[in-house]
């Protein structure tokens, strides 16, 4: 029979029982073995080995854990709580018990942060349970946030929208970069690479080094991820609530988003399980025609896809008068950018 350990906690006094028979560590005298700033297979792999049974798990208390407590510059993983998923996760759990402990941090006064496990801490708070198996290392908020961010897009429940919003925040996290800013700069690689760029300027050989790995490893590609995946954060509500579910695939959802608000509980209804081709016959099929007003705030959307329609046909690009237009193109694209940095700043 496990006894129970002590730990000390910021100042205070949790006693836990160790789950595990291999003899105890120092939990709280050294940080969590994560390498930050090296590739992300090592990171995986260091989640991964956080859940074998080599690592000591302690029965913690469920009610001295709390969410991860991050300065309000860094930007937690954005956890979305699907009700039906975690009724069976619950169900699960009241069943089987918590089969893979969850990994923490100590916090002020004897309580504990959640890094990674949060829905499984979630389940045992609603089934009244009195202690939950959890690991317990110290961590930086940077070491944190970043084995937080692994850990979740490790999880097989992860949705398209959540990986991407987890990829945007190692990105930003390891380019020192806002979310924002990351995302206008994704931006400008994308358009300049359409133009033929490789590597514009817009990051560090040392910063695109970075991205290219980090999509890599999650079988992206810088191209597609700012074409099929940014616009998903720009979702409405309804649609963006369809794609969670799993009822919208993330192509028929940007379709259905660029249509009128009025129509699209009716779209995302009827496009349930359709091609983007059958999506595309059903919008047609309303006849929708867009007034100015509405045509104006799609048109960057609509130079995109004409750029995007021809840009592959190379020997065009070598025609001296597309090459001056597109010059000009090219400059009002720098004014817009400028533009769009003093708009930002007041």
């Amino acid at each position: 029979m496990s006894k129970p350990i002590t730990l000390t906690a910021s100042g205070g006094l949790v006693t836990m029982e160790r789950n595990s028979k291999h003899p105890p560590t120092s939990l709280m005298g050294s940080e969590i073995a994560i390498p930050v700033g090296d590739n992300i297979p090592q990171l995986k792999k260091a989640i991964e080995d956080l859940k074998s049974d080599a690592v000591p798990s302690y029965a913690v208390p469920v009610d001295r854990i709390i969410p991860l407590q991050l300065p309000e510059n860094m930007k937690q993983p954005r956890l979305y709580f699907d009700p039906r998923k975690m009724e069976l996760l619950q169900d699960s759990i009241h069943k089987y018990g918590v089969l893979e402990p969850i990994l923490l941090r100590p916090s002020q006064g004897s309580f504990f942060e959640v890094v990674s496990g949060e829905r499984r801490w979630r389940c045992c708070q609603t089934l009244a349970l009195k202690t939950i198996p959890g690991i317990v290392r110290d961590m930086s908020d940077t070491v944190a946030l970043e084995a937080a961010i692994i850990a979740h897009l490790l999880s097989e429940d992860i949705s398209l929208i959540e990986q991407t919003e987890s990829i945007l925040g190692l990105l930003a996290l390891r380019l020192c970069l806002s979310f924002e800013d990351l995302k206008v700069s994704l931006y400008k690689v994308k358009n300049s690479q359409a133009r033929g760029a490789v590597n514009p300027g817009v990051f560090s050989d040392q910063q695109y080094k970075v991205i290219q790995e980090i999509l890599g490893e999650f079988g992206l590609k810088l191209s597609s991820f700012v074409s099929n995946r940014l616009p998903l954060l720009k979702l409405a509500p309804s649609i963006l609530a369809s794609v969670r579910a799993g009822e919208l695939s993330p192509t028929n959802a940007i379709l259905i988003n660029r249509q009128p608000p009025e129509y699209h509980d009716s779209l995302i209804s009827q496009a349930q399980g359709k091609t983007k081709s059958e999506v595309r016959a059903l919008i047609r099929a309303i006849g929708y025609s867009a007034p100015p007003s509405i045509a104006k705030n799609c048109i960057s959307e609509q130079i995109f896809e004409r750029i995007k329609s021809f840009h592959k046909k190379k020997p065009l690009f070598d025609q001296p008068e597309i090459i001056d237009r597109l010059m000009k193109i090219d400059l009002l694209l720098g004014e817009i950018e400028a533009l769009a940095q003093q708009i930002k700043q007041h």
